[in-house]
């Protein structure tokens, strides 16, 4: 395959199940085992809303739109435009979004759930 191009108009975004709060979260995942058997990737984009998860994967956001803030271990990390977050496999965290964010996320393995 080389390089494959994965146009924006492609990308279909569902809610993101589990948030809490008055606004949502909804993902689109372009990066699927479909395409890697390796690497997983997409974009999250949340309104005023807290989604808690353990990550079971080493996964890297980087912050393209508002602000993304990432709760863990009792520290409170704010990430805004152009920044980036490392989360480590087996980290317990809180992704937020206090007006709106959007992140593009990568993570390994892709196959997480196996």
């Amino acid at each position: 395959m080389g390089v494959k191009l994965l146009e924006e108009k492609g990308y279909f975004f569902e809610t993101l199940e589990g948030t809490f709060g008055t606004g949502e979260a909804k993902i689109a995942r372009f990066v699927t085992d479909e395409l890697s058997s390796t690497l997983g990737g997409g974009m999250v984009k949340m309104e005023r809303c807290r989604f808690p998860w353990t990550v079971l994967y080493d996964e890297i956001l980087y912050v393209s739109e508002g602000e993304i803030i990432i709760e863990s271990n009792g520290e409170t990390i704010v990430g805004r435009e152009g920044d980036s977050f490392f989360i480590e496999k087996g980290t317990s965290i809180v992704y937020a979004a206090v007006s709106q964010g959007t992140f593009l996320f990568s993570l390994y393995p892709a196959n997480w759930k196996k």
